[in-house]
């Protein structure tokens, strides 16, 4: 079986020891954010460490030569909900932290660092991909973010997620059920069902606002763009109105979904699909690739 290890606990010695071709350091990101009357300000962080759990034990059947370390979660994002709960890191200073911690792993010799995550917040993932472009470029490091890719199946139907999960739109984490609604209730059903309040089965849905202000000319563009052809960034920016509409109302309704439809069966085959997703991505790590994806609005790097 595969060794899981903590890289808290290992001394410096035992640590210079471990095999750079055959180790992979994993680690999870995400903010503390307001998820509702429901669920905790570390929802993110709880289902991205069961991810990783769960990723653990299908690595160690699989990939018996393999050693696993882990690093301390990094309780750090960016576009978290504004309210007050949410803890708010700038894009600029959370790639930032994430490019040194990959640069300093780099020079020890380690060739990767797989991060579990759950948050889409829209600079917090054009941060952590500008990081991860910029280690893989200066130091063939990889520090690979799958969430990112998963997110973006997510909001945009993709076939294979919906065949894997089974989970109808609405209800799958896209935009009508972008935070603690359906989805994120349920993969807290799944991972840590003693953490979600008893009131979300009182929760009425929550839908996404009528565009206003930016959020109304934002969806504008969209549709110009998509008249023009240019189907990807007109889907990535109608995401964004989406977001903006929720997030600029006053006062914002703290999730946006149905959290009274969730069950832990819906979050079971999230979790199954996520794990499925950052396997193969993995497999590709451990061949010296390194399978950076685009996030959602990756044209719009330069907020980030």
């Amino acid at each position: 079986m595969a060794r899981i290890l903590k890289y808290m606990d290992l001394t410096y010695k035992e640590l210079s020891q471990l095999p750079r071709d055959k180790t992979l350091l994993f680690s999870v990101v995400g903010p503390l954010e307001v998820h509702g009357p429901h669920l905790p300000l570390g929802t993110d962080v709880m289902i991205a460490l069961e991810a990783m759990k769960r990723v653990e034990e299908r690595l160690a059947e699989e990939k018996p030569g393999l050693t696993i370390v882990e690093l301390p979660p990094i309780v750090l994002g960016s576009d978290p909900l504004p309210l007050p709960g949410s803890i708010e890191i700038s894009s600029k200073h959370l790639s930032g932290a994430l490019y040194d911690m990959a640069a300093s792993l780099a020079k020890q010799g380690f060739r990767a660092l797989i991060l579990f995550d759950n948050h889409g917040g829209p600079r917090h993932q054009l941060a952590i991909y500008k990081a991860s472009r910029k280690a893989w470029k200066k130091h063939r490091f990889c520090l690979l973010d799958p969430f990112i890719t998963l997110f973006k199946m997510m909001v945009k139907h993709h076939p294979r997620l919906m065949e894997l999960t089974g989970l109808p739109p609405g209800r799958c984490g896209d935009d009508p059920d972008m935070h603690a609604g359906t989805n994120e209730t349920s993969l807290v059903l799944a991972s840590h069902p003693d953490k979600v309040r008893p009131i979300y089965r009182e929760l009425k849905p929550s839908r996404i606002p009528p565009h206003r202000g930016s959020a109304k000319l934002i969806l504008r563009i969209a549709g110009l763009l998509d008249r023009l052809g240019l189907k990807e960034a007109a889907s990535d920016l109608a995401h964004l109105a989406n977001t903006l509409a929720w997030v600029n109302t006053k006062p914002i309704t703290p999730y946006l979904g149905s959290p009274a439809q969730a069950t832990g069966e819906a979050g079971e085959k999230m979790l199954k699909a996520a794990v499925q997703l950052t396997l193969e991505a993995i497999s590709q790590v451990l061949e010296g690739e390194c399978p950076l994806d685009k996030p959602l609005l990756s044209f719009l790097s330069f907020l980030a």
